[in-house]
């Protein structure tokens, strides 16, 4: 997904609570003309966070798009948690750090540069300040991959 949709479907998320509670709140003031509509609006909203927080925690028990910092270098996994990319800090040659800024989030896009012919390894860390960013960053000085 790209920064944009996800961002998009957070605020979207946002106005749906809102609205839910307007209904709720008019549901409190004129009971008599809401109709059952809070009941299926209800349902919608707590389908969705419920969607949202199993997301979250079944990609976290599996290792889903994780990124690891080992000892040895970086690995990245997928959305099956299986490892896709791996880089040893004995081959990376840079780390090509872009960050974006925007109105509602912010992100940083790590590209390690290997020796050889390699694609580099591209990870994309959500986040203004990132502290896996930080933590890659110190983890390369103090293996002697990067200055």
């Amino acid at each position: 997904m790209t920064p944009f949709a996800g961002t998009l479907l957070q605020i979207l998320r946002g106005f749906m609570l809102i609205a839910w509670v307007f209904m709720a709140g008019l549901t409190v003031f004129t009971p008599d003309q809401v109709d059952g509509n809070l009941a299926w609006t209800t349902a919608v909203v707590l389908a969705v966070y419920i969607v949202m927080f199993g997301w979250r925690l079944m990609s976290a028990r599996l290792g889903m798009n994780r990124c690891y910092l080992l000892a040895g270098g970086v690995a990245v996994t997928n959305r099956f948690g299986q490892v896709t990319d791996f880089v040893a800090w004995s081959d990376v040659t840079g780390i090509q750090q872009t960050t974006v800024v925007e109105l509602y989030m912010g992100a940083h896009r790590l590209e390690i540069s290997r020796n050889g012919t390699v694609k580099p390894l591209t990870l994309l860390a959500p986040g203004v300040t990132s502290r896996l960013v930080e933590a890659l960053l110190t983890e390369g000085r103090r293996a002697g991959a990067l200055r």
